[in-house]
């Protein structure tokens, strides 16, 4: 029996460690570029191995993902209908075409075990599936008219059924092993789950921490959904009050507080229109104070006082998933108390919160979805995509910047680095990436 390694060259330390424990368990492996016969053509190598492979051992990772060599193994394999064990070694999120071929394999886990205790497990059970001892068939000799090769062909047919169940059986095992003794899908950190819909699309997000007794997940976005401003400046016209124009640098608005917010957009979470828009799921939504018209943002653009709240997109099943959550907010110099409390469904992170995604081993950085991408009319985005080929998005925090009662905390595009940014709540291309806290149980539910 041997088992093919199937990995990107950036994860090679980690294969060569899975490798040598499972030789070192009698297990021989097959894997690049150790086992490429001098001489040969690499290619062609790779295909005797896995074809003379009993299953895959895939190393995912987003290396791996983005492979075009790791996809042409995993599709070999599949071909060849070969077993094929996913061992996750960090978050990803398959490209259309390797989930096309892994979507009925089974994954697993890394988190922190650095053992492989679990790869080592499938492979001794595969290992003792193959050494069930086959019934010999009948001996012909002398039967010139072949009478019993029927039966044996049929015995051989059975025996190969037998093992094909045992091995769906393994990897059952396998399968149960991820799952929550309720028979409810578990949910991990970092793993992606869909809910509710946004510009016609269903959502994906990720989840980037658990509760000690695992019943509450706080999810976030994976992609930037929407580009909008924080808040709308109350003056109806971004930098300007009546006829007076603050544009220009050291302006009264620099140095005026109450004005600056008034003319550029408070930095406040509890009264921006962003948390309103985020929070509602009517059709209709009602602002309180200034609603986010275009004529209020600073490029007259982006406006989205007639578009439906966020939650609108979500049915009642998925509403309920969603559990109201407390949180307090750093507040600027306009406010007495340090902080703010709010009770919100949906809400943004704050400064301290990055900290969830370094405990999850998720990046900060992210990508808009297309859909946000076309229904932002500033293109700041496309600028920075078209100019210096920048990926990722910048995307608000709830957090407002101490001394300013109109910037707010943004995560960076990564293109210096700086991880923050500071802006003025009024500036409408900028990401709006939520998060949400959910009830776990009810949320396996609808995952079913």
């Amino acid at each position: 029996m041997q088992l093919f390694i199937s990995h990107s060259s950036a994860d090679a330390d980690v294969a060569v460690k899975v490798c040598e424990l499972l030789e070192r368990n009698n297990i021989p492996c097959f894997i690049a570029p150790r086992d490429i016969r001098s001489g040969k053509e690499y290619a062609e190598e790779l295909v005797e191995g896995i074809d003379h492979s009993s299953a895959m051992i895939l190393l995912m990772s987003k290396n791996a993902n983005n492979s075009p060599h790791v996809l042409r193994e995993v599709e070999r394999a599949v071909s060849k209908s070969i077993p094929i064990l996913v061992y996750k070694l960090e978050d990803v999120v398959l490209s259309k075409s390797m989930e096309y071929f892994l979507m009925t394999h089974q994954w697993i886990n890394a988190g922190t075990d650095e053992n492989y205790i679990d790869i080592l497990r499938f492979a001794n059970d595969l290992k003792q599936m193959k050494k069930q001892p086959e019934k010999a068939a009948p001996d012909t000799s002398g039967k010139a008219d072949g009478t019993h090769a029927p039966k044996a062909k049929k015995r051989a047919l059975l025996f190969g059924a037998a093992a094909l169940l045992c091995l769906v059986l393994v990897l059952s095992a396998l399968f149960i092993f991820t799952k929550k003794s309720n028979g409810t899908p578990a949910i991990a950190i970092g793993d992606t789950v869909t809910l509710g819909t946004y510009n016609g699309e269903a959502i994906d997000w990720r989840v980037l921490r658990l509760s000690e007794d695992g019943k509450e997940a706080v999810l976030v976005s994976s992609k930037v959904l929407s580009m909008k401003a924080f808040d709308a400046a109350e003056s109806g016209k971004y930098n300007w009050k009546d006829s007076t124009d603050y544009w220009s640098q050291g302006s009264e608005a620099d140095t005026d507080l109450t004005l600056q917010a008034f003319v550029r957009g408070s930095n406040i979470w509890s009264t921006s229109n962003l948390r309103t828009w985020l929070n509602s799921s009517d059709e209709a939504v009602t602002y309180t104070d200034g609603a986010p018209f275009s004529s209020a943002m600073s490029e007259l653009k982006n406006g989205y006082q007639n578009e439906p709240g966020f939650l609108c997109g979500f049915t009642k099943e998925e509403l309920s998933v969603i559990q109201e959550t407390t949180h307090s907010t750093k507040s600027n110099v306009l406010y007495d108390a340090d902080s703010v409390s709010t009770t919100d469904l949906v809400y943004l992170l704050s400064l301290d919160e990055l900290q969830w995604f370094d405990d999850a081993g998720i990046s900060k950085l992210t990508q808009p979805t297309e859909a946000a991408v076309e229904q932002d009319a500033s293109n700041w985005y496309l600028l920075d995509y078209n100019e210096f080929h920048v990926e990722e998005c910048s995307w608000w925090l709830r957090e407002p910047v101490s001394d300013s009662s109109s910037k707010c905390y943004l995560v960076g595009n990564g293109y210096t680095k700086d991880l923050l940014r500071q802006e003025n709540a009024g500036l409408e291309g900028f990401g709006v990436r939520p998060a949400l806290t959910v009830d776990v149980k009810k949320l396996s539910g609808l995952l079913k």
